[in-house]
């Protein structure tokens, strides 16, 4: 049996795997409300002792009862950390990726974040490991007695095998900035002339040697990224299919087997070789939630009651709902992107046949499949020529079939949705199954990978 812990941003889930069939024994979750206070609004903590023990009490649940587990695998949220000690034990909160002190103003009208990216010739955005280190080293705020920082799923990887010091894979400490992607290491030279390190880096593993023993005997294995843990427990045929995630934010992702040099797009590692590209917009699935907030005020501000089935409604008008053949042209980047985060949204094509509910509803569910394929088309013609299907992974996709089927239209493929629903906790579980030689291969773990029907 296979274990997978997945430390989300709002919530902890594990699952138990039996690694012959692919079936899902038991699921467990809890939510991940251990926010802690910050000194000023732009401040993102959390607490890692109650997330451990949040995890714990999941594990507890998961395993009890039930035959040896012989392997666990871990993933979460990338990007944040928090500081141990000499010991293992943590110093600090987990400032977490939504951490926004990145941003504050350092000299010149310039943040810490793009004094950063300057110093080292790339972008190293605000939420960052290394850039909230840099904002902490230069204010005096490192905390006493700092060995070591890591991420909040290599803490409590680290924790649950009695290890004293964080092990980090490829995909976690790239994701932190300040990482060679040919190399597959720190810059340590440029963040020794910033005076950043090469302490309080973690140390990084390429292959996953085992940390320790955990609950039930199982070998705990060192954190995946979030993005790649999904990646893996999604996509059965890895160089036949590219992901899509749509929950909060929205992403889509290729599996490369070389690392471009095109500009403008996201590269990172994967495990046990090769590369993901990556093609990530801020609102995705936020920006339907954004219109489904405007309708329920538009209902209260004229008739003082509620939007009751306000979603149902949303998610039941398709293109085949509208009058005409005219469509809103609807741009969705209400948070800007990555490279421009003053960007904001905008409607085209407004006449007197397209300024109606139905056409917004429509246009909005294209807008978010646009900008996903706009960032799909930018992976280049050799990248994508081996892709034959699309598999859609998170909420926005489970619970909307219209955006589903505007994805299609826009990306001109199919798109499979995987039976579970704890894409990155099954991902988690497959690496650890890899690491332990339970299962043998790549293609091995994804024929565990079920498919629902489509209606």
């Amino acid at each position: 049996m296979l274990a997978g812990l997945d430390i989300g941003t709002s919530t902890i889930c594990g699952l138990a795997l039996e690694e012959s069939t692919g079936e899902i024994l038991s699921v467990e979750r809890e939510p991940n409300s251990f926010g802690l206070p910050g000194s000023q609004p732009d401040e993102d903590l959390q607490d890692p002792e109650a997330i451990l023990a949040a995890s714990r009490r999941i594990l507890g649940r998961l395993l009890g009862g039930r035959t040896r587990v012989q392997a666990l695998g871990l993933t979460g949220q990338m990007h944040g950390i928090l500081y141990v000690g000499r010991e293992g034990r943590a110093v600090s909160p987990l400032y977490t990726w939504q951490d926004g002190r990145g941003e504050r103003e350092l000299s010149g009208g310039r943040s810490y974040a793009s004094f950063l990216s300057e110093r080292l010739g790339a972008t190293v955005s605000t939420g960052m490991g290394a850039v909230t280190h840099f904002w902490l080293a230069r204010n005096g705020c490192l905390p006493a007695g700092a060995a070591a920082f890591c991420t909040i799923p290599d803490y409590v990887a680290m924790r649950l095998a009695g290890a004293s010091a964080p092990l980090l894979d490829s995909t976690m400490a790239a994701s932190l900035g300040c990482f060679d992607l040919r190399e597959l290491r720190f810059r340590f030279e440029e963040l020794e002339r910033l005076e950043l390190g090469p302490a309080p880096f973690p140390k990084v593993s390429l292959d996953y040697p085992a940390l320790g023993r955990g609950p039930g005997g199982a070998r705990v294995f060192p954190a995946l990224g979030d993005n790649q843990a999904s990646f893996l427990g999604s996509v059965g045929a890895i160089r036949r299919s590219a992901l899509i995630n749509v929950g909060t934010g929205s992403q889509v992702s290729l599996y490369t087997d070389s690392r471009p040099d095109s500009p403008g797009i996201d590269v990172r590692p994967f495990p046990f070789g090769g590369y993901i590209l990556v093609g990530a917009g801020l609102c995705g699935g936020r920006a339907y939630s954004l219109l489904h907030r405007f309708f329920e005020r538009t209902v209260r501000l004229f008739t003082g009651g509620q939007a009751g089935a306000a979603w149902e409604t949303m998610n039941g008008i398709g293109p085949d709902s509208l009058p005409g053949p005219d469509r809103l042209a609807v741009d969705t980047r209400f948070s800007g992107t990555r490279g421009d985060p003053g960007l904001r949204a905008s409607i085209g094509n407004l006449s007197p046949q397209t300024f109606t509910p139905e056409h917004l509803i429509v246009g909005v569910r294209e807008g978010i499949a646009a900008e996903l394929a706009g960032f799909y088309q930018g992976f280049g013609a050799e990248a994508r020529q081996s892709v034959d299907t699309l598999v859609g992974a998170g909420n926005g996709i489970r619970l909307n079939p219209e955006l589903l089927k505007a994805l299609e239209r826009s990306f001109g493929l199919p798109v499979r949705v995987p039976a579970h629903r704890e894409e990155a906790a099954f991902g988690a579980a497959l690496l650890a199954g890899l690491a332990a030689g339970l299962l043998p291969d790549l293609e091995a773990a994804g024929a565990l990978i079920r498919y629902r029907n489509r209606p």
